[in-house]
């Protein structure tokens, strides 16, 4: 039996969502199915609703209209993209226990289990604060294995994830036996192990299915929408045409104003049949973060605290003063600290490793620690605008597809690609002297990173990175890598 053939498991009949009142639409009367076995991608444009979906899938969301069925006895579990804020002080075994609804005896030994599945070893007894963002992604994933659901989702799981955690995980896809159902900007990764795709029609509000590989899929929607276009073309060229005739024939009498009568109704109907061709995710436009001169060293490091294998701790001297222009990426095995140096730089002042006084630091965090999830988002940017006008602001937050309604929401409803605008937009309002990124090009589409690739190498100020994107990093100018790894050694 082929994938498209297998028993459905999940099917949404005439399913309607809106956010805001019904104001921001997401689904109008759409159905679809997921089947046993089967590895789905969910696309489309971004805000579309793809995390939408998942959360009317795990009942965080109820539909408005519409039934979701789950076939009896079918599990559902949710590798999402970051840890719940109010679950980072957990130990591992403290946050594995919460996958289950009832005390299992064997939770030590699914646990260890589950760890080798994903590659990760460490103490179970740590908190979860301590790992860094790709350890935090692997306790993720193996989060919603240890639940062996019959329906696995997976939201952004590459994520944080280098090479080999890639790798790993994409050996764990074609080896799982059941559902799986994954949002990624990732196009290659899901090439490697995708049946089908779910596709969201933004502008219809619809769920398209199409059964293939993903780039195969790809060449499918691309060639309805030149379809539709070629469609939309002659139509409009008949209209234009009887239009013209129609302003001629109105002006005669008899038969002839008949014609025109006639005329109009079929302009009327051929109006009606131009369909709404779906267009691709808007791109942002080209942006400076600007540079109040800064004289000076803007940060100095002589020390730093790495983790060895063994998960020890270790001090290590590195002689760093960084001043304007100068930019550095971090570099080293995934665990020993990277992302820790960062937050300790931005959070915690000392002589070892310090930012200088007065100096402005635009923090961009995997996990958005950064934020006030509570705030409004037009508060935030208010804030860190400093004497611009509003509509100054109103301008910025345009430019990183921040309008109407949203800037009115809080923080935390945004999705995660909004809050990566977020972000950005903050910079460009802050004018920082400098930026600590970390894994920047992290929840993005991957039709902004040349843009952002761009406004980087024209920055003046100071950049401390980490990222596990090296299609990106080669987009750097004048980029010095520090490897901790050698340190470590």
């Amino acid at each position: 039996m082929s994938n498209n053939q297998n028993p459905v498991i999940l099917r949404f009949d005439d399913v309607s969502f809106a956010y805001n009142d019904g104001k921001h639409p997401i689904l109008i009367e759409s159905s679809f199915s997921l089947r046993q076995n089967t590895k789905i991608t969910i696309m489309g444009q971004n805000w579309a609703g793809k995390s939408t979906i998942f959360k009317m899938i795990t009942w965080e969301l109820t539909p408005q209209s519409g039934k979701i069925n789950i076939v009896n006895g079918n599990t559902i579990a949710i590798a999402r993209q970051v840890i719940p804020r109010e679950q980072l002080d957990l130990t591992i075994k403290e946050f594995f226990e919460t996958a289950f609804e009832e005390k299992d005896y064997q939770i030590d030994r699914k646990i260890t289990e589950v760890l080798k599945a994903v590659n990760f070893n460490a103490p179970t007894n740590k908190p979860i604060k301590e790992f860094s963002g790709w350890q935090q992604a692997r306790l993720l994933l193996a989060y919603a294995m240890i639940q062996h659901p019959d329906i696995l989702l997976l939201d952004e799981p590459t994520n944080n994830l280098d090479k080999t955690g890639i790798g790993d995980l994409i050996s764990f896809l074609m080896a799982y036996d059941k559902t799986v159902v994954v949002i990624s900007h990732d196009a290659d990764f899901l090439n490697l192990f995708t049946d089908g795709v779910l596709y969201l029609n933004k502008m219809r509000c619809q769920v398209e299915q199409y059964w293939g590989d993903y780039y195969d899929v790809v060449e499918q929607i691309a060639a309805q929408i030149e379809k539709e276009q070629m469609q939309n073309a002659r139509a409009e060229k008949k209209i234009a045409d009887a239009k013209e005739k129609i302003n001629f024939f109105s002006n005669k009498w008899g038969k002839m104003r008949k014609l025109a009568s006639k005329m109009r109704d079929e302009v009327e109907e051929a109006e009606d049949n131009i369909v709404e061709v779906r267009k691709d995710d808007k791109t942002i436009k080209e942006f400076i973060i600007p540079f109040d001169n800064y004289v000076g060293p803007i940060v100095s490091i002589h020390k730093i605290w790495l983790m060895n294998s063994a998960h020890e701790v270790v001090t290590h001297k590195l002689p760093l003063v960084i001043k304007k222009w100068q930019r550095y990426i971090l570099s080293g095995p995934n665990g020993i600290g990277k992302s820790t140096l960062l937050k300790k730089l931005v959070n915690a002042h000392d002589n070892d490793a310090m930012i200088h006084e007065d100096v402005r630091v635009g923090y961009y965090s995997q996990d958005f620690n950064a934020l006030d999830m509570e705030k409004v988002v037009w508060e935030d940017l208010r804030e860190v605008a400093g004497d611009m006008t509003d509509q100054d602001i109103y301008r910025v937050a345009a430019q990183f597809l921040l309008t109407g309604g949203l800037l009115k929401n809080t923080i935390g409803s945004l999705s995660e690609g909004q809050k990566w605008l977020l972000c950005y937009a903050r910079f460009v309002l802050q004018k920082p002297h400098l930026l600590i990124l970390d894994e920047p090009t992290n929840h993005i589409n991957f039709r902004h990173l040349p843009v952002i690739a761009q406004s980087l190498n024209k920055y003046q100020g100071a950049m401390i990175m980490v990222s596990h994107d090296e299609v990106f990093v080669n987009q750097l100018d004048y980029i010095e890598k520090v490897d901790l790894g050698k340190l470590v050694k």
